[in-house]
Formats: structure tokens, sequence, C-alpha cells
């Protein structure tokens, strides 16, 4: 009886003791599911490929976004070309397919240059030779940085009265074609460009310089006053002005002035044309760069 005992005890003596939380021990740990699920919680999730069940494509990048959390992981969606979106598209990651696309089709002038007839007798003698550049032709027609004419108060302007289709005489290259059209002239690379817009009036209130409460609304107020122009009679008094040309996302109906239905018919192409040209403020606006 004495011997069964002290076997017992013996035995007792020398099965390890563990707890939960302690570190393994080589690869004979025997772990509880809290203990795994606790380690497991530390690792980070796998990141699926893409074309994959239930995975897209692939139209974003992984970024590392949090250094001082311990590492979080991110996402940065890509622009792979089309029209561009100053809303939507302005923290995204351009392509290199887009990239190309982009300078591949820049806008080119056909221009001159002076080149040298005589470099051995030192250049007294000079010919003028034909060349292409990338940028923009001088008539208006091609791309134009339109922050750089923010600055810049325009030499003149030109509009049509939404209220008989009276032209005014400016300056203009292309005069106004349609009822409430405008049009300022500026110099940009030291040639003259052209800028174009539209007038609306509208019932939609709104405060000078600032963006209309409800572009829709406006925009088809413009079109049922086209519909019906010349008109002296609108849908309403508030002055309402947009760029068409160069044609910009960022553009937008913006307030101008607010007064009686006649004065709007007759008027709002030239305050959209007056303020374009003389109010830098305004004209941020109108070209969406403010």
């Amino acid at each position: 009886m004495k011997r069964i005992l002290i076997g017992t005890l013996a035995v007792m003596m020398v099965m390890p003791v563990m707890a939960d939380d302690e570190p393994p021990v080589g690869d004979k740990k025997i772990t509880s599911q809290p203990y795994v699920e606790a380690q497991l919680g530390l690792k980070q999730d796998e990141i699926p490929a893409a074309n994959t069940a239930g995975v897209g494509a692939g139209d974003t990048v992984i970024t590392y976004t949090d250094t001082v959390g311990g590492g979080v992981i991110g996402e940065r969606e890509l622009f792979t070309g089309g029209t561009y979106d100053a809303d939507s598209d302005s923290g995204k990651l351009i392509t290199a397919g887009a990239l190309n696309n982009t300078f591949t089709n820049l806008p080119t002038t056909d221009t001159t240059k002076l080149q040298c007839a005589n470099q051995d007798d030192g250049c007294t003698l000079w010919t003028i030779v034909d060349q292409t550049a990338y940028g923009v032709s001088g008539d208006g027609t091609t791309t134009i940085d339109l922050s750089a004419l923010v600055g810049t108060n325009g030499t003149g302007y030109c509009y049509k009265k939404l209220r008989d289709g009276t032209v005014s005489t400016g300056n203009c290259t292309t005069t106004p074609s349609n009822y409430g059209d405008w049009g300022v002239m500026f110099t940009y690379n030291n040639e003259p460009v052209q800028v174009s817009g539209i007038s609306a009036c509208s019932s939609v209130s709104g405060t000078a310089n600032q963006p209309a409460s409800d572009q829709a609304q406006v925009q088809s107020v413009y079109e049922s006053n086209m519909s019906a122009a010349p008109t002296s009679s609108p849908v309403g008094g508030n002055c309402y002005c947009k760029l068409t040309d160069p044609s910009t996302s960022a553009a937008r109906w913006v307030f101008r002035y607010s007064g009686s239905v006649s004065y709007c018919a007759s008027f709002c192409a030239y305050l959209c044309a007056s303020h374009v040209q003389g109010d830098s403020d305004f004209r941020g606006a109108v070209f969406g760069v403010n």
C-alpha cells in the first residue's frame, strides 16, 4: 500500500504546470483557443490577389498609412485616363498609360525660330525656319491654363443680350452667336486668347461671387431661355454666369446679380463679361480656380 502511494506522488511531481499565457517552449506547447486567437489578432490580414473569386481586377494600390499605430494598411485608387474630375480624381495615382496618352496628345502650335546661317563667321546672318512647339495656338482653341489668367484683367469683352439679341461692339475674336453668350479677351503667352461663356436669368437666389446652390436648376433655366430667346421675361431676375470655352470640369454656374427680370434679360450677359474681365475674385470663381 505504501509503495503504490509513493509512486503516485512521483508521477504527480514530474508533471509540468503550464498556464495559458506562457510563451511557447519549442514546438511542444499545448495552447488554448483564446491564446491562439490573441496571437492571430496581432497578424495582418492576407491581401487577396486580384482577379480571384470575389476580388476585382485590381484598381487600387496598397499604402502604408500609419506608422504610429503599428502599421495600418490603406489604399489609393488609380486614374487610368478619360475625363478628369477634380472632385473625384484629385487623390488618385496616375498610371503610366494615362500619363503617356496625356503627353502624346498635347496641343501643338506651328511657329518659327531664328537659325544661324554662318556659324563660322559669328552668326552675322540668320534664317527663319519652321518648327512645331507644344502649347497654345493663340486663337483660344487649344489648352489655356486658366489659373494663369486669374491675376490679370482681360483686355476687352463682348456679349449678346438675352432680351433682343443686341451684340456689343467689343474686340472679341469670335462674336457671340447665342442669346446671353459672352466673351473676354486676355493676353496669354504674349498672344491674344478668348474665353467664352453663357448666362442665365434664374429664380434661384445666391450670394455674389459664390457658386449656385442648385446647378441643375440653373442649367435647366438656361436651356429654357435658349428655347424662347430672345425674351424680355426670363424665369427670374438672378443673373448667373458659366464658362464654356475652354471646357473644364471645374466650370459651374456662378451668381452675379439680383434684380428685376427685365434688367436681367438686358444686362446679365454684360455683367458676366465685364466682371470676368475686371474682377479677379469673380473670374476665379467662374474659371473654377477659386
